[in-house]
Formats: C-alpha cells, structure tokens, sequence
C-alpha cells in the first residue's frame, strides 16, 4: 500500500498547511538532519533511530527498499515505521508533470548561448531553460521589472537575469 500527497498548493491556505505539516514532520530529526556527515560518527548519532527500524531494514531486500521512497511498505515492518514511510510519502510533491505550455500559454523556452552553458550539464541546462522561461512569463504577465532570485548561485543569477532581458 503506497502513500500518496494529500495536500495542495491551490491556495495559499493548503500551501501553508502543507508547509506546516512538513515541518511538523521534520522537527523530531532536526538534530538528524542538522548533522555534518563527520557528526553521524563521532557522535553516534544512529543510535537515535529506533532499534526495531534499523534491525528490520538489515533483514529486508534490496528490492524492498528501493521502494521506501515511492511510498510502500511491508506487512512485517513495525507499526511505527510503517506509519513514518506513509506520513512522509503523503508529503510529497507529486511526481505528475504539468504541461508548461498549458499552464503558460506562449511559453518559450530559449537555449542558452555556449557562454552561459559553460559546464553545464544537460539536466542543468534543462531546467535553467524552464525555470528561466516560466519566470520570464510570470514577470511578463504581472508586467515585474525585476526579480529577485535569493539563494541562488552566481550562474543561476546571470543565466535569469539574461533570460529576463531577452524577454522584455
């Protein structure tokens, strides 16, 4: 039986509540999920996970685990695991692709020059071709100026701002 999200992001009420539900899920790991790699050994820190977990998961198949992150779990598991793998995979974002051109019409998609693309590989290239140009049409049609991109890389930075240009 596998999870599925049961939030939505179609108001900014449902989008706040799955926020909230993330980060409630979250909070009991925080020291996990803090942690330097180095931290994980010198501080021991696996043997905060739950005993039964840890000996289940040592006795179940490659197979088997490779499907924890889609959400399934085995009858077998203890009840609280169970309960963790389908909490978390109901919180996930869906996996469904929108059809960009449906969602925005006149989208264009432009391929950045060999200057920009410079070490780029071709997953990175895609999606700085998208996200550029869903930014760029979002801009257009709320007739923004300027956007401000925080936490972004340099690159990042200069590849939408020269698609943002282009577009204006």
């Amino acid at each position: 039986m596998a999870g599925h999200c049961k939030y939505s992001c179609e108001t900014a009420t449902q989008t706040l509540e799955w926020i909230e539900a993330i980060v409630d899920f979250v909070r009991p790991y925080a020291f996990l999920i803090n942690a330097h790699v180095v931290n994980f050994f010198t501080d021991r820190l696996w043997e905060a996970v739950d005993r039964d977990w840890i000996n289940c998961l040592r006795r179940e198949s490659v197979e088997n685990l490779l499907l924890i992150p889609s959400g399934v779990v085995q009858d077998h598991w203890p009840d609280s695991l169970k309960e963790f793998v389908l909490t978390l995979s109901s919180l996930v974002f869906p996996r469904k692709q929108a059809d960009l051109q449906m969602v925005f019409s006149g989208l264009q998609v432009i391929s950045p020059n060999s200057v920009l693309a410079q070490g780029m590989n071709q997953k990175k290239k895609h999606e700085v071709e998208v996200l550029s140009a869903v930014v760029s049409s979002i801009a257009n049609n709320v007739r923004a100026h300027t956007v401000v991109d925080v936490g972004a890389g340099q690159m990042d930075v200069m590849i939408r701002k020269f698609y943002c240009s282009i577009n204006y």
